[in-house]
């Protein structure tokens, strides 16, 4: 399966050099009959968790516990029209967890797991484009039934837990902006903003949870964008036993390998984004440190 997935790597990449056109963002809607792709690949780190009430340990109270992941999805989206277009994305992780300096009585230290955790369909609908870009986005989650999540199997009791196995439907409204912030009487910096919210019904005793998402950035040069956002999910009470929320803060750059902008319509453009991030806050999750790396471009 990993050699497959090495291979579908390198022919997007490929495909991503040879056919550069536009790339989009947020609440911004791919042209009618373009088809926008990208590669995103996550790693994360952690050594501590947030307890149900909001507080940090570290993951164990009896040994040095260390948890990683590494995520990748390629996503796509194709324009129906130029305010109608379908998503498709397909997550994938390997979890480890190990524990330092434990004794070899206490049994196996080191563990690990990996699947395929979502099958994401979709469609964003744009009915707004001026003074601001405002649309609504329906989302399936779909779990292929890859990898352990509860931790129930006894056939996966040395496996670090993936993902919650559930399926899942959430629908959003999203907004953007670009715009010029005046500096100097000569000087303004190109600007945009955009948020997101709404809500995502689970299943499988998985709580239902509500989105919420805040992007910002400036170009200090034409072909540079500086960008930091807040990602995360709250837990509503009361709709299920599984219960998860976070926040995550994150800081990056996105350089502009060909055209303008990562937001504009109409000129060629491939970027690569780089960016850090961590766990600010959360109940029942663990608190990562991470690092992610994105190739976006449209055909």
């Amino acid at each position: 399966m990993r050699k497959n997935i090495i291979i579908l790597i390198i022919a997007f990449l490929l495909i991503s050099v040879m056919t550069i056109q536009n790339a989009f963002a947020g609440a911004w809607t791919v042209p009618k009959y373009k088809v926008w792709g990208e590669y995103y690949m996550k790693w994360d780190y952690g050594k501590e968790e947030f307890l149900s009430d909001g507080k940090k340990r570290k993951l164990t109270d009896r040994k040095d516990a260390r948890s990683w992941e590494f995520v990748m999805e390629p996503k796509l989206e194709y324009g129906i029209t130029d305010w109608l277009n379908f998503q498709f994305g397909l997550e994938y992780k390997e979890g480890h967890y190990k524990e330092y300096g434990r004794a070899p009585s206490d049994g196996p230290f080191a563990r690990k797991n990996h699947g395929i955790t979502n099958v994401k369909l979709g469609g964003k609908w744009r009915f707004l484009e001026n003074p601001v870009v405002l649309s609504a986005q329906g989302k399936v989650f779909i779990y292929p039934g890859y990898g352990n999540y509860h931790g129930d199997d006894p056939r996966f009791t040395n496996q670090p837990s993936i993902g919650k196995g559930d399926d899942a439907f959430e629908l959003r409204g999203l907004i953007g902006k670009q715009f010029n912030l005046p500096i100097t009487k000569k000087f303004s910096l190109p600007c945009y903003v955009g948020a997101e919210t709404g809500y995502r019904w689970r299943t499988r005793h998985v709580a239902s949870d509500i989105p919420y998402f805040v992007e910002g950035g400036f170009w200090p040069a034409p072909w540079f964008l500086v960008k930091s956002e807040v990602d995360g999910y709250k837990s509503n009470p009361g709709t299920g036993s599984i219960k998860e929320s976070y926040g995550i803060w994150r800081i990056g750059g996105v350089w502009q390998v060909f055209g303008d902008s990562v937001l504009r319509q109409g000129n060629k453009l491939f970027n690569i984004e780089f960016d850090y991030g961590m766990t600010l806050w959360g109940k029942n999750t663990t608190a990562y440190q991470e690092w992610t790396l994105k190739a976006d471009t449209q055909f």
